[in-house]
């Protein structure tokens, strides 16, 4: 709709119909944008992608951030949270997706999913692959570049991971320790999530 409505503020013709014809695919491409910008928004800090104080030239902060971000993707480090109080793996528990998830499904606005009974309860597995899809997919972004090249990084690149990391979800929930953990976690998210929205319905 901000596109359609550009265009008509710029007094360019738009094709009728073409708003009914590619509904779907212009809400796919908001919302994709829209998670980008999220995660955007927590990349740098939660995965540490910061220039070293050790690098004197630009060459040198590209490859270190290159390389940082090759070691975040090949190790899988950047799925991992703390370990649990038996010392084994926290499975998609990294703390970026526990600050991203959250903010972007229980923001204050009328379009945002909290007001789904699904997404009260718990977090749905299908959006935490989303949300990770995407950092899997600006991660790659930075793997190659070394640089903020975010606005490359299209619906395509986010499918791609989000089939990989829905396998790898419906694994873990197959696991007698790690799949009740996880499913522990994201009715955690939720409950953070919705605090956090009730918060701010009280001082707004």
């Amino acid at each position: 709709m901000e596109v359609i409505a550009h265009f008509e503020a710029q007094g360019w013709e738009v094709e009728a119909g073409y708003y009914l014809t590619h509904k779907l695919d212009m809400c796919r491409l908001t919302f994709c944008s829209n998670l980008k910008k999220a995660v955007m928004k927590s990349l740098h800090a939660d995965y540490e992608l910061y220039l070293p104080s050790t690098a004197k030239t630009e060459e040198e902060h590209i490859a270190a951030v290159k390389k940082k971000a090759d070691d975040l993707l090949s190790t899988g480090k950047y799925l991992h949270g703390e370990p649990d109080n038996q010392g084994r793996a926290s499975n998609f528990a990294h703390h970026a997706l526990k600050n991203i998830t959250p903010a972007f499904f229980y923001a204050n606005t009328s379009k945002c999913l909290h007001q789904f009974l699904e997404f009260q309860e718990y977090i749905p597995y299908k959006a935490l692959a989303l949300v990770t899809a995407m950092v899997h997919a600006l991660l790659l972004s930075f793997r190659k570049y070394g640089i903020d090249k975010s606005a490359q990084v299209n619906l395509q690149d986010v499918e791609e991971g989000y089939v990989t990391l829905t396998k790898a979800i419906s694994n873990i929930l197959n696991h007698p320790h790690h799949g009740p953990k996880l499913n522990t976690m994201l009715v955690d998210w939720a409950q953070m999530g919705m605090c956090v929205l009730a918060q701010m319905d009280y001082w707004y």
